[in-house]
């Protein structure tokens, strides 16, 4: 019976720690006094290498307002993500904030995710890359508030659901009104919350979908991106 040693070099004290000039140096493990190794989340790790994405509907002051869809309908998404073949992504987090309801009644959103969706109409939204000086480029193409598009058809999931019974938009100086005190504004979805791990390898797409009468708002998309042959 064969057995694996694994050894650490204790360094907890400022000015401890081996830093590399460059990639490819051989690295001792670094752990506690008490050998409890020091670790950094897979995120973590994608984010530095420039894995990771970001795009944003609406921006500063400025909310998209979407088409009028009294219910989630992917041919009218808030937001698609396209990813090509050879492409894969995982999401990190979805966030939908909702400036106004319109008509009070039923809110809704929801993310699927799939193949088989195309996206139509709409407006083209700008990528960027976490890491500020962008070493990479994502190849995937988003699109915002959809207007008559094609919803998934094959293998479609939806790993996350949210909304209101009744979503109200506050008007001015009015009180004793519901969505629990006015508690819900931003709606959201992350990686780290769940056991919930969708990947979509392309071809295939990310939809994110909210139904309201006459709604605006804002929605961002966080993701991590890679070629394909990283997973088979």
């Amino acid at each position: 019976m064969s057995s694996t040693e694994i050894r650490g070099k204790v360094s907890t004290g400022y000015g401890n720690v081996s830093r590399f000039g460059a990639d490819g140096g051989v690295a001792d493990l670094r752990c506690t006094r008490d050998a409890v190794l020091f670790t950094a989340p897979w995120l973590l790790a994608q984010a530095m290498e420039g894995r990771m994405y970001c795009a944003s509907a609406g921006s500063l002051t400025t909310p998209i307002t979407w088409t009028a869809t009294a219910a989630c309908d992917m041919t009218k998404a808030a937001v698609m993500v396209d990813v090509p073949s050879g492409t894969t992504i995982i999401p990190v987090s979805i966030q939908l904030y909702m400036e106004a309801f319109g008509t009070n009644a039923l809110f809704e959103c929801a993310a699927h995710c799939g193949s088989g969706g195309v996206s139509a109409g709409g407006t083209a939204v700008t990528v960027t890359n976490m890491r500020s000086d962008a070493p990479d480029t994502s190849l995937c193409t988003v699109t915002s508030d959809l207007t008559g598009g094609t919803a998934l058809t094959t293998n479609i999931s939806e790993f996350w659901r949210s909304g209101l019974q009744a979503a109200i938009t506050i008007a001015t100086a009015v009180n004793n009104i519901a969505n629990t005190d006015q508690g819900f504004y931003l709606f959201g979805w992350k990686l780290t919350d769940g056991l919930a791990f969708p990947i979509i390898k392309g071809a295939g797409q990310l939809f994110v979908t909210q139904g309201s009468q006459a709604g605006t708002g804002f929605c961002k998309i966080i993701w991590v991106e890679f070629p394909s042959t990283m997973i088979a």
